[in-house]
């Protein structure tokens, strides 16, 4: 089974989230239709980035990794913001 972290951008609130889950398009809908307490009402959202992985402990590392002031670092960099 594969993993997913992720990176979704809300360009109405100006906010990032990242996360990790197993079905990528499932969760951005749910993101969109709020039904995830950290981003409701902050969207819509949209995919900014994400990585797969085969393992669930290195996605969940890899989506702390992005939280994290090194983290958030990189993805400005990588996505020139």
């Amino acid at each position: 089974m594969k993993y997913f972290s992720y990176v979704i951008y809300s360009q109405e609130s100006g906010t990032f989230y990242h996360g990790y889950f197993e079905d990528l398009e499932k969760v951005l809908e749910m993101h969109n239709a709020d039904e995830i307490a950290p981003t409701k009402g902050k969207g819509p959202w949209v995919l900014m980035f994400s990585e797969s992985y085969d393992n669930r402990m290195r996605a969940i590392r890899q989506a702390s990794f992005y939280r994290s002031v090194k983290g958030q670092r990189f993805l400005k960099k990588m996505l020139n913001f």
